[in-house]
């Protein structure tokens, strides 16, 4: 008898390891809504909008909350990085620090960071 309930300890213990962990595609799902509600950088305009601005970075503030942890732990620190990035250039608006000179480049780095993630979404599609 003991030992069947050590097992079941093991089993139950073993089945939390990623416990917390969101399903991929409803992850996925919240995740594009969160980079839809990004403006771009035409939308944004030169001297960007600052009203638009700050709605994005109350969007991203909010999503952070839906988004961490991901679905698999290689995606936490691209997505923490993301939301860093992201923030950081909503609150600035635009940026202007020597890691950040400009919005164009904010968003490449933003385009970079999601395409990490798409690559780590489509190999986790491929596992399931």
């Amino acid at each position: 008898m003991p030992a069947l309930l050590l097992l079941a300890g093991i089993i139950t213990f073993a089945g939390c390891g990623e416990g917390g962990r969101p399903d991929v595609s409803d992850w996925a799902t919240n995740w594009e809504a969160l980079i839809g509600t990004i403006p771009t950088l035409d939308k944004l305009g030169s001297p960007p909008d600052y009203e638009l601005c700050g709605h994005a970075l109350g969007d991203i503030r909010e999503g952070q909350a839906e988004l961490l942890p991901t679905p698999d732990l290689a995606l936490d620190p691209v997505v923490r990085e993301w939301f860093t990035v992201a923030e950081d250039a909503m609150f600035e608006c635009p940026p202007s620090s020597s890691r950040f000179p400009d919005l164009e480049y904010v968003y490449q780095e933003l385009a970079r960071l999601e395409a990490e993630v798409t690559a780590v979404l489509a190999m986790a599609g491929e596992d399931g």
